[in-house]
């Protein structure tokens, strides 16, 4: 119950946080609210070409090992 209760608490103040946030740089309540429910709504080209970005470095290592372990695998000794 008490990691219940703590989990409550932090997912409230974060929201209040976030809530926050948007105020601050001017953001309506609507707008704020529609921010929480899906903050991809809220990037910016930059931010997108910087998620694409991480995505193809993270897929191109996981290729790059894949390759890597085959290579070792059928090379003669």
């Amino acid at each position: 119950m008490k990691i219940f209760l703590a989990l409550i608490i932090v997912l409230l103040l974060s929201t209040f946080n976030l809530l926050l946030m948007d105020f601050l740089l001017g953001f309506s309540f609507y707008d704020s609210f529609l921010h929480l429910l899906n903050p991809f709504w809220v990037m910016s080209n930059a931010e997108y070409i910087m998620l694409a970005g991480l995505f193809l470095i993270v897929i191109g290592q996981q290729i790059f090992m894949i390759i890597k372990k085959k290579e070792k695998r059928y090379r003669p000794n």
